[in-house]
């Protein structure tokens, strides 16, 4: 396995540009990129939930991989790459793509339809994905809204640690990086998955792989910063800005394509609809997200 594990702070999960018939728009990348670099961005997630893995084949999430990689290394913006949500062997697959790419790190999420039942279900199936890419970090997405695998984390961070030596830690919410906050060893984290940014750096969980980074960057950043120097009132103020907008535009559809909308509307990126089968958001509501953005002057 590669010697350190040094990717902290901002992590984009990054959006996947597309067309209006729903091809990537890999010539968007580029800009996509120098963008989050001038804004001081770690690294990004490719494949993530942001970047709408579902709804990929094997192929182009390969294809997404190898753009990212060949613009973000100029840059330096490290790339993690998200590889579960298929079938095993697609998964290995994907982690075998990693591999040979020397990406930064691999990110899993559990089986997605023979859903694990135990700790040492799931961790066995970690075991699989990390023999498939022994070289690379590993980490676990935990997303239990999404895949209906809600363990016993505690129990699951233990045992990946005493068996996986690649293991480094998992992107979560704010309650489950809390209840991890005294097995973070060696390096290993918790990355902050929504955009509780202020609480979660209060309780030393400052690195996060949320879909706000790409939008909002610069406030993002204020929040973990004054927060960190102890400014709570200031902190807190911009936090529930933040909470404010995101609120704001997500309850006009559903999340992903409604961010995508506001990612357009604020950084000119042109990131385009999700693609089936979610739905992009018509005119008026496009408008409305343009509304509350306005209201917040962004």
């Amino acid at each position: 396995m590669q010697d350190t594990f040094n990717i902290y702070g901002l992590v984009a999960p990054v959006f996947t540009p597309l067309d209006e018939e729903g091809e990537i728009k890999f010539d968007i990348i580029p800009k996509y990129a120098k963008y989050l670099a001038k804004e001081n961005i770690t690294a990004v997630l490719v494949g993530g939930t942001t970047g709408e893995f579902a709804s990929f084949n094997t192929q182009e999430r390969k294809s997404l991989v190898d753009a990212w990689l060949k613009v973000a290394g100029p840059l330096n913006l490290k790339v993690m790459v998200q590889v579960g949500g298929a079938s095993l062997p697609d998964v290995i697959k994907m982690a075998q793509h990693a591999e040979k790419r020397k990406v930064d790190a691999i990110m899993t999420l559990p089986e997605l339809y023979f859903r694990p039942k135990t700790a040492e279900h799931l961790v066995s199936y970690l075991e699989v994905v990390n023999k498939a890419a022994p070289s690379l970090p590993l980490l676990y997405y935990h997303f239990p809204m999404m895949t209906g695998v809600n363990l016993n984390v505690t129990e699951f961070f233990k045992l990946a640690c005493m068996r996986i030596p690649n293991f480094m830690g998992l992107k979560a919410d704010l309650h489950v990086a809390a209840e991890l906050s005294d097995q973070l060893k060696c390096g290993k984290l918790t990355y902050i998955a929504n955009h509780m940014l202020g609480p979660s750096a209060l309780m030393g969980h400052d690195s996060s792989i949320a879909t706000v980074n790409n939008i909002f960057p610069s406030l993002v950043k204020d929040i973990v910063r004054l927060t960190k120097c102890g400014e709570v009132v200031k902190a807190k103020k911009l936090q529930d800005k933040l909470n404010s907008m995101v609120n704001g535009i997500s309850c006009y559809g559903d999340f992903v394509p409604c961010m995508k909308a506001a990612m357009e509307l604020v950084t000119g990126i042109e990131v385009g609809p999700p693609r089936m089968p979610q739905k992009p958001l018509n005119e008026p509501l496009k408008k409305r997200v343009e509304d509350v953005l306005k209201m917040y002057k962004y």
